[in-house]
């Protein structure tokens, strides 16, 4: 009777959100071999009419532990038991603490669904753990994203279990006589999680019995605060044009600074977010000040791999990858025609020259004569300046001038003679350049530019 009433709550659970675990769905269940996730999942099978799911499971040896090997054939033993076929993998070298676990844990997690073929990964997270995550976040100082404690859904990982306490799961265990594993690592006050559970939280309740009840209701507060938060700051990115793209993302500065500091820096943590990355607090307050204070052309870092520049009159927040080295070339005069790739700031050309084909993005024509080989093709470089028929003028300027993007300016081509004279900035401007003989011959030039990441984010 005990199973057949747990087994009904979770499935008013399920009606209530169906988009935890949809009807038919294929679902992973994230087995440890420990009470809740053994209560998961035979409960989970419990709704196998009423609530039909396809069940498999995946436990992961973390392998820091000499019992280790033992604990995941007795996890596979479990499943096999329950008829639940079982994927266990094993990581090696593991040497830092839980927050590299964790990120171990969740990657074998999904490699696990993705060879199932799941719609989703089902994480035995209970009212409990809700609970001690709520009162550890509160220690830490968060805003109400934290103190909102564990979502029920992030992705394809759900927690069907939140509305479930530790020992109710228990209870459910030993009601239907099924043991688990038990890992004394959970004990160890080495963790904050566990001097949380079996320290803090008891002596809390010891004054306070109704502690767990009143964490548990802040964190239902926080996520609805939370949730509203959120949706406010959907409108205000979309308000400032907010464009997502290969590279990253970008958003109008002119409304930026309608907002005050605050919501731009949860702009940026949103933003941020949806690409797969977490800012701290100083992040934010450094990409938050730069929007105000920035000038074009320049970034700066808010996380490792995640940078904000300006450029103009947009602020692009943007993935840090390491540049592959330009591949420059020389022409030396002596092949009348040819082509060569090239890459100049992660861009990569076709150059061509003698007989152009009409196909080159950009082409030029310079007086033979009056040029000195070899012609290097390149990047611009500090110090560049082009000699045009109203003056002399540096290279930078001119791609400011152009209204080039910053992070852009390394991938446009420059053509430059043997004297380091700039002959021509493709696309841009060509310099004033005299043949010495009016009846010479002229050296034709152009680039073929391939497709890129740079375009797709800037849409030409």
């Amino acid at each position: 009777m005990a199973g057949a009433g747990m087994a009904a709550r979770l499935r008013g659970a399920l009606q209530a959100a169906p988009e935890l675990l949809p009807r038919g769905s294929r679902v992973v269940v994230a087995f440890s071999g420990g009470s809740d996730s053994l209560a998961l999942l035979h409960l989970l099978r419990a709704l196998s009419e009423s609530w039909p799911l396809k069940l498999s499971a995946a436990h992961f040896d973390h392998g820091i532990q000499p019992e280790s090997a033992a604990w995941a054939a007795r996890a596979a033993e479990l499943c096999r038991r329950a008829e639940v076929p079982c994927d266990v993998g094993r990581a090696t070298g593991l040497t830092g603490g839980p927050a590299e676990w964790r990120a171990a844990r969740y990657a074998f997690l999904a490699e696990a669904r993705r060879r199932a073929g799941a719609d989703r990964v089902a994480l035995a997270h209970q009212r409990d753990d809700h609970v001690e995550t709520v009162l550890l976040n509160l220690l830490r100082g968060p805003g109400f994203r934290g103190l909102a404690g564990i979502p029920a859904r992030r992705g394809a990982f759900v927690r069907p279990l939140l509305g479930f306490a530790r020992e109710e799961l228990r209870g459910y265990l030993r009601a239907t006589g099924r043991e688990w594993v038990r890992d004394p690592a959970n004990r160890n006050p080495r963790y904050g999680r566990s001097r949380v559970r079996y320290g803090l939280l008891p002596a809390l309740a010891g004054r306070q019995p109704s502690v767990r009840r009143q964490l548990a209701e802040l964190g239902r507060n926080a996520a609805v605060a939370e949730g509203g938060l959120e949706a406010g700051v959907r409108r205000l990115l979309a308000a400032a044009g907010y464009r997502e793209s290969a590279g990253g993302a970008q958003i109008a500065r002119s409304v930026l600074l309608g907002y005050d500091r605050a919501a731009r820096g949860r702009l940026l943590r949103r933003v941020a977010r949806d690409m797969g990355f977490r800012v701290s607090r100083r992040g934010t307050r450094a990409g938050a000040s730069f929007i105000e204070t920035a000038k074009s052309g320049h970034g700066v870092d808010i996380a490792a791999g995640l940078r904000v520049e300006r450029e103009f009159d947009r602020i692009h927040v943007r993935r840090v990858r390491e540049a592959s080295p330009d591949r420059e070339f020389d022409i030396d005069g002596t092949r009348r025609a040819g082509r060569e790739p090239v890459r100049l700031g992660g861009r990569d050309y076709e150059v061509r020259w003698g007989a152009l084909e009409g196909t080159e993005r950009w082409a030029t024509a310079l007086p033979a004569d009056g040029i000195r080989f070899p012609i290097r093709v390149r990047g611009p470089q500090p110090g560049d300046r082009i000699r045009t028929r109203v003056g002399s003028k540096k290279v930078a300027k001119l791609l400011m001038e152009r209204r080039v993007p910053a992070s852009d300016r390394s991938g446009v081509p420059v053509v430059a003679d043997a004297d380091r004279r700039v002959l021509w900035v493709a696309g841009h401007s060509r310099a004033a350049v005299e043949p010495a003989d009016s009846g010479g011959a002229w050296f034709a030039i152009g680039f073929t530019k391939r497709r890129d990441r740079h375009d797709e984010r800037r849409g030409t």
